[in-house]
């Protein structure tokens, strides 16, 4: 056994089992690596189920052709629109195993945003009435969608189970202590100003907060505290939602929910019983929150609450419309531009391109122009108006590979055991990264970069403070990577 492994044992005892029961430990000696799903030459059903998702919507859009029922579109559109609802969620269930993953939210989001949009849209509607012809960007996003998990999600290499995400339980108290801290500072801030001085920055404080605080709860190898990992976090929430959700953003509350759900469900191993838990919540939280946005009463258009979830889906075929008859401008990149200099305040640079929000308006609602209203048109609709049709072929590839390296990014650092403040925020940062692919999907990419891109500024604030409180003193080099000071954590 290694120094490195023999200072784990001392500091956390041997391994323990995390199904309720004490496991034997393990012998000394090198780990023998678990066996994979697939060995090498196997086969794989990934190509078959790919094609699979590939017919079966192919088969929905023979309905129409067909002419077998009294509305074949209306048919052909609640049939693709459950298929695109479920394939999300199929997608978000099985990837990652237990644990929660940036390809599995984003398909979370696909079907919530696309599948159950098109769904609603077309069922409110009623047979013969759509306002909208939303089968066409029905059929676009759910097969691009498909296509890019078969091309780029479905065939990554299968990994051994990966341990439950623990910490040492003074680091565990150290996080507590700055949730709490930085949960309580966004309240103050919140009620101390007046709302035209509130900034992003002020809710992102408060965002990181009760992640920290669900963060702080995780169990080390002696330690099971399952009452109180619940009731703790749960209870940021609810002050989050009391003084910092303002009965708009609710996308930020459902991000900040997954957030949660990604910590509860790294604790365990194989046990995929948390993502069960979102699925089955998932409609009943959507109508609710859509029942406080109804119940203000601040949009009389938005009369069910919902336009937040099923709007954006409906813009992405009015642009779709446009473009198909010449008078979709392009934009040639300069959203994803704005996107990357998002964060530079307005005050430093007045010219500062807008983001796809903002550029929208002058195309879908002229008559708002200069109101600070905002539009909302999905990942894709950013995708094409910038490059237009070929934009959403270009979608395929950068989106696939961006979302698989994130992935890979994030477990690599969950699998590291987490010893030290730094390591704790580092793991933060990466669940922060992973739950903003709600509003990548929602708007596309510069709201996905200031949502997330503020909450990360956060962190690196903390970054920067336990750099400089727990920096050796001068002249003294500093302590071994492998063996962090424990004086350190009970600061």
């Amino acid at each position: 056994m290694s120094v490195q492994e023999r200072q784990q044992v001392e500091r956390w005892g041997p391994p323990t089992g995390w199904s309720g029961h004490r496991s034997a430990a393990r012998p000394p000696g090198p780990a023998q690596p678990a066996p994979v799903a697939a060995g090498k030459g196997a086969f794989s059903w990934d190509l078959p189920v790919g094609l699979g998702w590939l017919a079966a919507g192919i088969a929905a859009l023979g309905v129409e052709s067909l002419g077998i029922t009294a509305d074949p579109r209306h048919s052909t559109t609640l049939l693709l629109g459950a298929l695109a609802l479920l394939f999300g969620l199929w997608v978000f269930y099985c990837d990652g195993g237990a644990r929660i993953t940036a390809v599995g939210v984003y398909n979370f989001s696909f079907a919530l945003f696309v599948g159950f949009a098109a769904l609603y849209t077309e069922i409110k509607a009623g047979a013969g009435a759509s306002q909208v012809p939303i089968l066409q960007a029905l059929s676009l996003c759910y097969f691009l969608h498909v296509s890019t998990w078969l091309i780029f999600w479905s065939r990554i290499r299968r990994r051994p189970e990966s341990e439950p995400v623990r910490a040492d339980p003074e680091l565990s108290r150290w996080a507590l202590r700055w949730g709490l801290t930085l949960l309580v500072l966004g309240v103050v801030l919140t009620v101390v100003f007046p709302s035209r001085y509130h900034h992003l920055l002020i809710d992102s404080t408060g965002f990181v907060g009760v992640v920290l605080l669900g963060l702080g709860l995780l169990p080390g190898r002696r330690r099971r505290r399952r009452l109180i990992y619940g009731l703790v976090p749960m209870a940021g929430f609810a002050l989050y939602y009391a003084y910092l959700f303002d009965d708009f953003g609710r996308i930020v509350l459902g991000s900040l929910g997954f957030a949660l759900a990604v910590i509860l469900a790294n604790r365990g191993r194989g046990r995929r019983h948390v993502k069960l838990w979102l699925v089955a919540v998932a409609a009943p939280t959507v109508f609710l929150l859509g029942q406080i946005r109804a119940a203000t009463g601040a949009d009389e258009r938005d009369a069910d609450g919902l336009g937040s979830v099923v709007t954006p889906f409906r813009d992405f075929t009015r642009l779709l419309d446009l473009d198909a008859m010449g008078a979709l401008p392009r934009a040639w990149g300069e959203t994803f531009w704005a996107a990357a200099v998002t964060l530079v305040p307005r005050t430093v640079w007045p010219g500062k391109p807008d983001g796809l929000g903002a550029a929208l308006v002058p195309i879908l609602s002229p008559e708002m122009v200069g109101t600070g209203h905002t539009h909302a048109a999905l990942s894709p609709g950013e995708w094409l108006i910038n490059f237009g049709l070929v934009g959403l072929l270009l979608m395929v590839p950068v989106t696939g590979l961006a979302l698989r390296w994130i992935d890979r990014a994030v477990d690599r650092v969950a699998s590291r055991p987490v010893t030290m403040p730094r390591q704790l925020l580092a793991y933060t940062a990466g669940i922060l990264v992973v739950v903003g692919m709600v509003d990548l999907m929602w708007v596309g990419t510069s709201t996905y970069v200031s949502r997330t891109g503020c909450r990360l500024l956060v962190v690196l604030v903390l970054v920067v403070l336990v750099a400089w409180w727990h920096r050796p003193p001068a002249g003294l080099p500093g302590h071994r990577p492998g063996s962090p000071l424990m004086s350190e954590l009970r600061r």
